[in-house]
């Protein structure tokens, strides 16, 4: 390797310190998109999702969906004439239900503070009315139960979906909102039960 000499020294500490000024620089650069290429946001990504929902469903691609929804408390009970429903999902809402379900969880799944509860529903219903905006009112379905808790979507187009159903005792009320992927088969019969629960929320007194 060549020593440096004296002669080229001030060169080199030039050459330095431009390479400090350029990497300090560098650390405040802020990238954005090109021009064209948008992120895409939770409104996009809904309208997009109800697109291809309005597509599978114009080509035939549909499936049924049912299932059973029962607690243990301790032998099970039914979710006897309750009402579930069936909403396009996307990954925005699932996202936002799971940091409430940790909640949970991390609490050993005891019951949560009734806002926990007011939180989530609020979160499903404002979903609800931007489906609607986007085009998809048609895709928001409502089942009534039986007496052995089952019910039963017919019609239901390939793609992401949520199924969300409550219960309530004289103490406490329980919350479901479990992700379904459509395919092309129907889906094996769905359980809203003690293992698919969002979480339990105490009734205020």
């Amino acid at each position: 390797m060549k020593s440096i000499t004296s002669n080229q020294r001030p060169a080199m500490d030039a050459l330095l310190a431009a390479l400090l000024l350029l990497t300090a620089c560098a650390g405040n650069v802020t990238t954005t998109a090109p021009p064209g290429e948008r992120q895409p946001t939770a409104e996009s990504s809904l309208r997009g999702t109800v697109e291809k929902l309005s597509a599978n469903q114009a080509t035939g691609r549909v499936r049924t969906i049912q299932g059973v929804g029962y607690v243990m408390a301790p032998v099970a009970v039914p979710l006897a004439d309750g009402e579930v429903s069936l909403i396009p999902s996307t990954p925005d809402l699932e996202a936002a239900l799971a940091r409430l379900q940790r909640r949970w969880l991390n609490g050993r799944k005891q019951p949560l503070p009734y806002e926990a509860f007011q939180a989530a529903f609020s979160r499903l219903t404002a979903h609800r009315v931007e489906v609607g905006r986007a085009g998809g009112e048609a895709f928001i379905r409502f089942a009534t139960t039986d007496k052995r808790g089952r019910f039963r979507f017919e019609q239901v187009p390939e793609g992401r979906w949520l199924l969300v159903a409550d219960m309530s005792s004289p103490v406490s009320t329980v919350l479901w909102a479990v992700p379904v992927e459509v395919g092309t088969e129907d889906p094996p019969p769905l359980f809203l039960a003690d293992a698919t629960l969002l979480l339990e929320a105490r009734k205020p007194r």
